[in-house]
């Protein structure tokens, strides 16, 4: 949805016509879905906070600034509702001592460009695993949802740099995992041979 219908939406539902806020969940219901499915790896948890993130939108919507985009406004809601429901559970994602790896257990990638989409995604979920909600968040947000560093700033509250460093140390510890993981099998498959 672009940005003018998007706003035309907003100032109908502001003005009465609750209905047409109907155009803004069916635009977002899915990648706020699969957002909260990623930080808080529960199905369950995560239809929940979608439903809650739009009912916290729905009713902050007389806060939304119509010169930012609705998605920035609408990610930094969900964000927040995932990062409130890990810290009420009490269930912050914590990394696996053996996930981390020495740095220096690298592995020849010439054969990932050969992985077929499922091996793919995969090892692309694997890495996700090792993530925090903060990263994770970050990285879904900047390679999925095309969010700038600086609309990640504005989403998280996080300065700038902060934003850098973060995406940083996840696309490092993503590639770390993937190369365990790669150099692992590689030593199984030459076993059987």
């Amino acid at each position: 949805m672009d940005h003018q219908r998007e706003l035309e939406c907003i100032r109908e539902v502001l003005s009465g016509q609750t209905q047409r806020f109907a155009p803004l969940v069916e635009a977002y219901q899915t990648g706020a879905f699969n957002l909260c499915w990623k930080i808080l790896g529960n199905r369950d948890d995560a239809r929940d906070c979608t439903q809650e993130a739009f009912i916290k939108a729905y009713e902050s919507l007389g806060s939304f600034r119509q010169d930012a985009r609705f998605s920035t406004w609408f990610y930094r809601i969900v964000y927040n509702v995932c990062i409130s429901r890990i810290r009420k559970e009490g269930r912050e994602k914590k990394v696996d001592i053996d996930l981390v790896r020495d740095p220096g257990t690298e592995v020849d990638n010439e054969g990932i460009g050969s992985l077929n989409r499922e091996d793919m995604q995969m090892l692309l979920d694997k890495a996700y695993k090792v993530l925090d909600a903060d990263e994770l968040f970050l990285i879904d947000r900047f390679y999925h949802g095309d969010a700038s560093v600086d609309e990640l700033s504005q989403m998280t509250r996080l300065s700038v740099s902060n934003v850098k460093v973060k995406l940083y140390r996840a696309r490092l510890k993503m590639k770390q995992e993937i190369s365990v993981f790669l150099k692992e099998e590689a030593e199984i498959w030459q076993t059987r041979m």
